[in-house]
């Protein structure tokens, strides 16, 4: 992705605006809070649509009270997504929290946005198609030795937390050269954690798990960059045999769990969470 715009400019999730989790920034630096209407900008889901999205969001604000009464915009890229922001086409947009980091640290005009009574949070996971059952049991495997054996907090200091500001992620380095091929769809548009630079080097903690994960499979990894809204087709037509990522509500989410689950695809044991925030413009 071009740095430059991104310098610029979820729930997942991103499934994020409804798998937003609201607040994560300085007092100091809020945009504001709301209680009425207002349109989200938020990525292109794996599955849901913008329509139920938007009934599941209505029906959280009705049993709780956050009250926001959200109407959510799809974006296939972030980039557009922080061009709509700054366009007024929204007025806020949903993010991960180490995203909107990560952006705020870059573009002086941006700010977390706090939501009272909104707490919403996801978990990232693979998608693989249902046929692929040896390959889920494989990917389950290495993330659970990544995750007892510290690789995966390791990899969240490095990728995401101790990035200083300004400082990009690391770049990573694909495993090549052990036979079996894995190709693994990417949207390299979401950094710290989904991040292709412009030279076509991935960076960043997503693709530094699956640098990992290939490793521990003894297989090749081939990264293919996909737009959002295209990651389930690549999957379902096998362009691809893996979805890196794929956001779902964490534990007992008012959100339902399989609102953004395709059918004959199956998720892996998740191997991040983040919090979702709304990202606006200072005022």
């Amino acid at each position: 992705m071009n740095m430059k715009k991104l310098g610029a400019i979820l729930f997942g999730c991103i499934m994020a605006g409804a798998v937003l989790v609201g607040c994560g920034g300085q007092q100091g630096n809020q945009a504001g809070t709301h209680d009425t209407q207002i349109k989200i900008g938020t990525l292109t889901h794996l599955n849901a649509s913008e329509e139920r999205i938007n009934e599941v969001m209505k029906k959280i604000d009705e049993e709780t009270d956050v009250k926001l009464a959200h109407d959510y915009a799809y974006y296939d890229k972030l980039t557009s997504m922080l061009m709509g922001l700054e366009s007024g086409s929204v007025k806020e947009v949903s993010l991960y929290n180490s995203v909107a980091q990560y952006l705020i640290n870059r573009n002086d005009k941006l700010a977390i946005v706090e939501h009272s009574g909104m707490n919403l949070e996801d978990s990232f996971c693979c998608a693989v198609r249902t046929e692929d059952k040896q390959l889920k049991a494989d990917l389950d495997k290495a993330i659970g030795e990544m995750k007892a054996d510290g690789t995966l907090d390791k990899f969240v200091k490095t990728y995401i937390t101790d990035l200083k500001k300004g400082e990009e992620p690391p770049a990573v380095t694909m495993p090549t050269n052990n036979g079996k091929k894995l190709k693994i769809a990417v949207t390299g548009d979401l950094p710290p954690l989904d991040l292709v630079l412009t030279d076509g080097t991935p960076a960043g903690f997503n693709t530094a798990v699956l640098a990992e994960i290939g490793k521990r499979l003894n297989m090749d990894v081939e990264i293919v960059q996909i737009d959002s809204a295209a990651r389930a087709s690549a999957l379902a037509s096998k362009k691809v045999d893996v979805v890196f990522w794929v956001a779902v509500p964490k534990g007992d989410s008012k959100v339902p769990a399989d609102i953004d689950k395709p059918q004959n695809m199956e998720m892996t044991t998740p191997y991040y969470q983040d919090r979702i925030v709304h990202v606006g413009l200072k005022k």
